[in-house]
């Protein structure tokens, strides 16, 4: 019997796991010769694009029932090392600690929020990147006395990215005019790679949101009456939003190879690791080639994409049969805008496509619709439609 194992039970490793049962039952194998196995952390997908707006449980999906629907192992475990070298990674649960071998590995954990060395930062900043930090960021804010004092109606949010912005102009539209919102970045500029063609409708928005921005600046410390910046000015305020970045999960480091500024592992056009040849990798562990010019972003988009490739590529590699090629040409964004709506870009350069009511209607689409698996009540037939690849694939 053949063995896969996904690490990662976010996008990239659902997607797998989907796309990996569908060739899996393509080849008219059974689970018995050829077993695939998911594990993860949370007995959830978390459908974190959407975590800017809150935590809710429509934002959880629960895996079990999708993975028991196409015959895909399932185990709630934190992976703590991975040695490719014996091809076995270590589990810990409720039951103590185990090891796991494998045939295939595919490494999808994902990333995390680049935390800052600030003082006070883990004490007193909220996030939501996780869950977990998006509930307690909600259960905070929902005990706030706005009117109680000044540090109590003042939000600030550092990193104004897609996500301190998303964040920033949820923030207008949930508390209102009243609400003093305030954007920093370390940058120069809001937005920074965001795209020409964006950037005057984001710095509009915010003005149009009455949202202070403050470029050029960093924060040294966080307390309980508010943050200092470098120059010395105090904000006072109770609410400290943290949306500087993302890195890779650290799992990347088990591995001998060189990782790139956000901690990803390079891999082939196959999603191999060339050092590896038993390890795929998909998501935001993965530094992919979209085509010849571009690399992939830690995005949901292209976290899809990766997972639906490793997936079909590790049933395939097992089987000696040709692997798929990944190729990811099209590029869009959809940034949420708060009061005003929302703005959509296509192409690497970002091209403003919608503005408005038109764009926020295709962001509620994306985010509540597109980017969610199949139920599992719509039987194995459908999940396998929804995920497969045409059965003409790219030769090696």
């Amino acid at each position: 019997m053949k063995n896969i194992v996904i690490v990662g039970g976010g996008f990239a490793g659902v997607w797998a796991a989907m796309s990996a049962a569908a060739e899996r039952n393509r080849q008219g194998l059974s689970a018995q010769e050829m077993a695939i196995t998911l594990i993860s952390k949370d007995p959830a997908l978390v459908i974190r694009p959407r975590l800017y707006q809150g935590a809710k449980e429509e934002m959880r999906v629960p895996l079990s029932p999708l993975l028991a629907a196409i015959d895909v192992g399932f185990r709630v475990a934190e992976v703590s090392n991975i040695d490719p070298s014996t091809k076995m990674l270590n589990l810990q649960n409720n039951d103590g600690d185990q090891n796991l071998s494998w045939d295939s590995l595919i490494l999808a954990t994902g990333s995390q929020l680049r935390k800052l060395p600030i003082p006070g930062a883990l004490q007193y900043g909220f996030d939501n990147d996780s869950y977990e930090g998006a509930a307690r960021l909600d259960k905070h804010l929902g005990n706030l006395d706005k009117d109680s004092c000044e540090a109590s109606s003042t939000f600030v949010v550092v990193g104004a990215g897609f996500t301190g912005i998303e964040t920033a102009t949820e923030l207008r539209g949930q508390f209102g005019k009243s609400a003093r919102i305030v954007l920093l970045d370390q940058a120069a500029d809001v937005g920074e790679g965001l795209g020409d063609s964006a950037r005057p409708i984001i710095n509009s928005t915010l003005a149009s949101c009455s949202i202070e921005v403050k470029t050029g600046v960093s924060v040294t410390s966080l307390d309980a009456q508010g943050l200092t910046l470098e120059s010395g000015e105090v904000i006072k305020t109770s609410t400290v939003i943290f949306a500087t970045g993302l890195e890779a999960s650290p799992l990347t480091r088990c591995f001998d190879t060189p990782l790139d500024e956000t901690g990803r592992l390079a891999v082939n056009e196959f999603l191999k690791l060339d050092d590896f040849p038993s390890v795929f990798v998909a998501g935001d562990v993965a530094r992919a080639m979209t085509d010849d010019q571009h690399v992939s972003m830690m995005s949901c988009q292209h976290a899809l994409k990766l997972g639906q490739h490793a997936g079909h590529n590790a049933v395939r590699d097992l089987t000696n049969k040709a692997m798929r090629k990944y190729q990811q040409e099209r590029y869009v964004t959809c940034m949420d805008l708060g009061p005003m709506g929302a703005v959509f870009t296509t192409g690497w350069e970002r091209e403003v496509s919608k503005t408005g009511e038109e764009a926020k209607t295709l962001k509620r689409n994306i985010n509540e619709k597109l980017i969610y698996p199949p139920p599992p009540e719509a039987g194995e037939a459908a999940i396998y439609d929804f995920i497969a690849f045409d059965p003409q694939v790219q030769s090696t």
